[in-house]
């Protein structure tokens, strides 16, 4: 590749001050580097987090962005698994490479992990050089905005996983946003019977019933029980909830890291044989699967919100930590 002449990148200066500045053009990558163009990049809680500088973790000047994705313009010279033009999702997980999480694929729960956007630089940027190992191929051609879709619909991935998800289940997910409605494209791949979303937001409510799944405020009534349910939030309170909308013997997976509120006293869950698990991050094989998703569906796979270009992204990641939601992941494209 001739190296860009332009490059520019969004960094951290501080507790709600977000700067967009020009940065160097990438050298030339390292034996087992890649250099990519970034597409698309998506924003997250932890983006807000750090934005109004709740996370002790980031430094002064760190770029942000940890769902991002691209097209590989240069390799080096020991890559054999990636080439010039080939899109990719970024793995934002360094990890050590050595322990028993990492050999199972399960890298985010790897006790010396690190993560980019938030413990070195991110991906909000025009350019960014990584690791080879560290990307997942997408096949086809998928709409090149849609990459950065691919790493939280990997979570959502992951939590059908946790939640065992099978042909014939009846889910119920509290919460429509990214996760949760990743959570009901995979659930709908698996061949569940029935998905149904809870969500409080009436915009997004009626996003979700436009990508074909039902979509109920909470306390409404439902036409059903659920089999198996997942939760967005993670709060004591919303545990509570859900419990009383499943059947015995069903199944809760928490997915959400919302503070506050007690669980549930166990008896529910001993008299009423309710399994109560965990879910966080994803594994290799979730980032496959949901490259294949992106793949087949685009932009459609989950509701988006796109942003175009770096200028505007320090004013769309201020909306979001400030509780403005709209339609569904917002998109910055570079």
């Amino acid at each position: 590749m001739s190296a860009p002449t332009l490059a520019r990148r969004v960094a951290w200066t501080g507790a709600e001050r977000l700067v967009v500045e020009p940065r160097p053009a990438p050298t030339p990558p390292g034996p087992d580097e890649i250099v990519i163009r970034v597409e698309s990049v998506g924003v997250c809680g932890t983006d807000a987090a750090i934005w109004r500088g709740d996370n002790n973790r980031v430094r002064i000047g760190t770029i942000l962005g940890h769902e991002f994705g691209g097209t590989v313009v240069e390799v080096g010279p020991n890559v054999t698994i990636r080439t010039v033009g080939q899109q990719v999702a970024v793995d934002p997980n360094l990890v050590c490479g050595e322990c028993r999480e990492c050999a199972t694929g399960s890298r985010g729960l790897c006790r010396r992990r690190e993560l980019m956007g938030l413990d070195v630089d991110g991906g909000l940027q025009s350019y960014v050089t990584v690791d080879a190992a560290n990307t997942v191929a997408v096949p086809g051609a998928a709409d090149p905005r849609a990459l950065a879709l691919i790493e939280p619909i990997a979570v959502g991935v992951r939590a059908c996983a946790r939640a065992n998800v099978s042909p014939g289940a009846r889910l119920v997910i509290v919460g429509g946003g990214a996760i949760g409605m990743a959570s009901a494209l995979q659930a709908r791949s698996l061949g569940a019977k029935s998905v149904t979303v809870i969500e409080p937001d009436a915009v997004r409510r009626a996003t979700i019933t436009d990508h074909g799944v039902v979509a109920l405020a909470p306390g409404e009534g439902a036409a059903e029980r659920w089999d198996v349910a997942i939760d967005t939030v993670g709060s004591g309170a919303s545990v509570s909830a859900v419990m009383e909308l499943l059947e015995p013997g069903s199944t809760i997976c928490v997915a959400g890291l919302a503070k506050g509120g007690a669980l549930p006293p166990t008896e529910d869950l001993v008299r009423r044989e309710l399994t109560l698990t965990g879910t966080f991050c994803y594994t290799s094989e979730d980032l496959s699967t949901a490259a294949a998703l992106v793949a087949r569906h685009g932009l459609a796979a989950i509701p988006n919100d796109i942003v175009q270009g770096l200028n505007d992204a320090p004013a769309a990641i201020e909306a979001f930590a400030q509780g403005r939601l709209g339609r569904g992941k917002t998109l910055i494209i570079p």
